[in-house]
């Protein structure tokens, strides 16, 4: 009898349901978007019970246009956005309508305690191993909690985390996993294990994070109440998956050292597989998470605003052509892709920084801002396209010589692996080979990489595969990209350039910060 792993990809702007059987061929999904809302500058929440309902609603959308049996369904696992914790009561219930997510910033004061409690950032990290910005770490939002809504941190039986709020649904069962907690600043990475001197430093009570599990564990099983809202069979395992940082790895095939893959989304990040965690403070590696294997741990370094940034152009620059590529069913995309396809490498000198959400690697600055750099009367929307484009592939380079600081060998890598819904744009995927001078190689199914990550482990969880390495060889390459040589010179030429930008600019983000949060209306 076939096997097959039902995925929840909870990303940040949706919940998409996969179905997967076991050579990892996709057989159907349904997608069900949700809102997210932002009350305050550098706020982002969002409505857990619009996850829970995005997830119920794609599950039946997946079963239907699939035709699987639910009771061939072997496991249910998760691929979810990560570093958002939700409080709930012993029974599950929500104490807040809206939790923040991710990218929420508002913890600052909270950080700056926790910093100085330990004689400053770098010993904190240290310790924990993550570098993402200190103000969107779970533990200061668990204190921001505390600190703001005291009610609400005292009825609180547990912290969850997104997939978990949903897990908590569907099994009645409260448990989190080593490759979230490790996201979440309040773990020592070194020793694999949640830290009491952070905890007690930031005088949160620990029994509030729930047990953690590996990610393949089974953590529960459907029960009666979620079967008959979602049409899954009352008792089918459900493992955690991870978060989808950590899916990513799987699902692109990183499982070994000296394998490393980019995925373009609405953020963007690198990761890399190492048998160690990073933690040299000079560098802070945007995080050092743990993987569901021994020994083995996946260095990443994510910018904030990736994708997303596409988006944003096509809004502002395309939103006529979008209504009636929409009309036709067609993607206004191929025809940005167009206009940039006309310009020349390097966009005649016109820059992006891609920083329209503040925070991420390299720089770690919630008051980074996105900006155009050297416009001229010449330069046409597909200028402004193309450099978009160029702009977010010199920060990933960026990100890349990173790496190489700390000894993680990039450049002399054969391939980089490519995934995510970015890089099924062959121009920018070029990009990215010249302006690296490295062969990138699209996995199949670029856009699921997260959810068939998800799915490795659950099958591996309940024994579909034996290990992660042999199910790693089930991912195939779908196109290789090679530098053209006469692209990446010029891109060479241009990249001193782009890295100066953010430095000369740092003091007017702030000043441009703190008239937003004074005069923005929201």
């Amino acid at each position: 009898m076939a096997k097959y792993i039902l995925v929840h990809d909870l990303g940040t702007t949706g919940n998409k349901a996969v179905i997967v059987d076991e050579k990892l061929n996709l057989l159907a999904s349904g997608y069900t978007p949700f809102e997210s809302y932002y009350p305050h500058t550098n706020w982002v929440e969002q409505k857990p019970e619009e996850w829970w309902k995005a997830v119920v609603e794609s599950t039946k959308e997946a079963l239907k246009t699939s035709k699987v049996n639910p009771a061939d369904i072997a496991v249910v696992s998760f691929s979810a956005q990560m570093m958002s914790q939700t409080p709930v009561d012993k029974d599950g219930k929500l104490l807040v309508e809206r939790t923040p997510i991710w990218a929420d910033g508002r913890s600052d004061k909270q950080a700056d305690r926790l910093n100085k409690a330990f004689g400053g950032l770098d010993k904190l990290y240290e310790l924990h191993g993550v570098g993402w910005q200190s103000e969107i770490h779970v533990i200061n939002k668990l204190r921001w909690y505390k600190d703001n809504a005291p009610e609400v941190y005292k009825n609180t039986y547990k912290f969850l985390q997104a997939k978990e709020f949903i897990a908590q649904r569907l099994t009645g069962k409260f448990a989190t996993e080593w490759g979230d907690a490790s996201m979440c600043g309040y773990m020592d990475i070194k020793k694999r294990k949640l830290s009491e001197e952070i905890f007690k430093a930031a005088e949160i009570d620990m029994a509030k994070i729930p047990d953690v599990l590996e990610s393949h564990d089974v953590m529960g099983h459907i029960t009666a109440e979620a079967a008959k809202l979602t049409g899954l069979k009352e008792g089918t395992p459900v493992c955690l998956g991870s978060g989808d940082v950590v899916c990513s790895n799987m699902g692109a095939g990183v499982v070994n050292p000296g394998m490393a893959y980019t995925y373009i989304g609405s953020a963007n990040w690198t990761g890399v597989y190492s048998p160690v965690p990073s933690t040299d403070a000079k560098i802070k590696m945007n995080c050092s998470t743990v993987l569901p294997m021994p020994d083995a741990y996946h260095l990443v370094m994510i910018t904030s605003a990736g994708g997303i940034a596409q988006q944003w152009i096509r809004d502002a620059m395309y939103g006529l052509e979008n209504a009636n590529a929409e009309k036709a069913g067609k993607s206004v995309y191929d025809e940005m892709t167009a206009d940039a396809e006309k310009i020349a490498a390097g966009s005649d000198g016109l820059l992006f920084l891609p920083y329209l959400r503040g925070g991420g690697a390299p720089h770690f600055d919630v008051n980074a801002r996105g900006a155009f750099l050297g416009g001229l009367l010449p330069h046409s929307r597909g200028h402004f396209v193309r450099s978009l484009y160029e702009g977010i592939c010199f920060n990933i380079r960026w990100l890349y010589d990173l790496f190489e600081s700390v000894g993680t060998p990039i450049f002399s890598l054969n391939e980089i692996r490519a995934i995510g819904g970015g890089v099924l744009n062959d121009s920018w995927m070029q990009i990215f080979a010249d302006i690296n001078s490295i062969p990138f190689a699209r996995v199949s199914n670029p856009q699921q990489a997260t959810a068939v990550g998800a799915a490795i482990m659950g099958g591996v969880g309940v024994g579909i595969w034996d290990n992660y390495t042999d199910a790693a060889k089930l991912v195939s390459i779908d196109k290789n990209y090679k530098p053209n040589k006469a692209n990446a010179e010029m891109y060479d030429a241009l990249y001193p350039v782009f890295k100066d930008a953010y430095p000369s600019l740092k003091s007017t983000f702030d000043k441009i910060a703190a008239y937003q949060v004074k005069y923005m209306h929201e």
